[in-house]
């Protein structure tokens, strides 16, 4: 079975004019699940599926850039033309008590479960595991695994974070580059050189840089992240790009 991911948005911090802020459609044997859902991701999710289809949501963090366009799905489900069934919204249980205290009538569309690092989820037949983060609110980051397809996706973290936990061995590594190395330390978060070695670290296939700050020079990112881990094979994040796992 298949085991694709798209990338619905790939901008930290915010949204810009060209890319949406952090979100992620993974599809796995016929079934789709958005992990996260920054600003834009709802057009852009919309652009792949019908948003119908979905069969859940899982959210890392309780930031807008990582949430904001849950409300999107949240109307949509709740004034459109939709079966009457939940579908699963895992989240930290920070996140989902901010959700509810905002609109409680999120607990009609979405069937809320918390998950903490002992948790493990389901994507159709794909396990989904996660490690905490080095990251102001409670985050988790997540490993998918659908046979021998691997896939980690850090959230947003710091060099503290359980990276190691989720992100050892993985075909795919989804890793957060806000910063540059010029740049004074953002606590809760890496640099590009920081994931490439991280990367080579962890032994990982290829490396997905995302999240990067909508101010740094993108290509300077990467060029940081090559020089960092000479041979690691280190692509840029960009909004529409198809990742197969496996």
């Amino acid at each position: 079975m298949s085991f694709t991911v798209t990338v619905l948005g790939c901008s930290g911090v915010y949204q810009t004019r060209d890319l949406a802020a952090s979100g992620f459609l993974v599809e796995i044997g016929g079934g789709h699940w958005v992990v996260d859902m920054g600003g834009g991701t709802w057009r852009n999710l919309l652009s792949q599926i019908d948003y119908r289809d979905l069969d859940g949501v899982l959210l890392s963090h309780r930031h807008p850039d990582h949430t904001i366009d849950i409300w999107q799905l949240f109307h949509a489900r709740h004034y459109g033309d939709v079966p009457e069934s939940k579908i699963p919204l895992w989240a930290p249980q920070e996140t989902i008590d901010r959700l509810v205290a905002f609109d409680d009538g999120v607990t009609g569309s979405f069937a809320l479960m918390p998950v903490d690092e002992t948790s493990e989820v389901k994507f159709g037949d794909a396990r989904v595991t996660f490690a905490r983060m080095q990251h102001p609110p409670v985050t988790f980051g997540l490993r998918i695994e659908h046979g021998d397809a691997t896939l980690a996706y850090t959230a947003d973290t710091g060099p503290e974070g359980d990276i190691e936990a989720i992100a050892t061995g993985v075909n795919v590594f989804l890793c957060e580059a806000t910063a540059q190395d010029a740049d004074e330390p953002w606590w809760g978060h890496l640099c590009a050189s920081d994931a490439a070695r991280i990367a080579a670290r962890c032994g990982v296939d290829r490396l997905v840089l995302t999240h990067l700050r909508p101010e740094s020079d993108r290509e300077l990112s990467l060029e940081e992240a090559r020089r960092a881990a000479p041979g690691l094979s280190v692509e840029l994040a960009t909004d529409g790009m198809k990742l197969e796992v496996g």
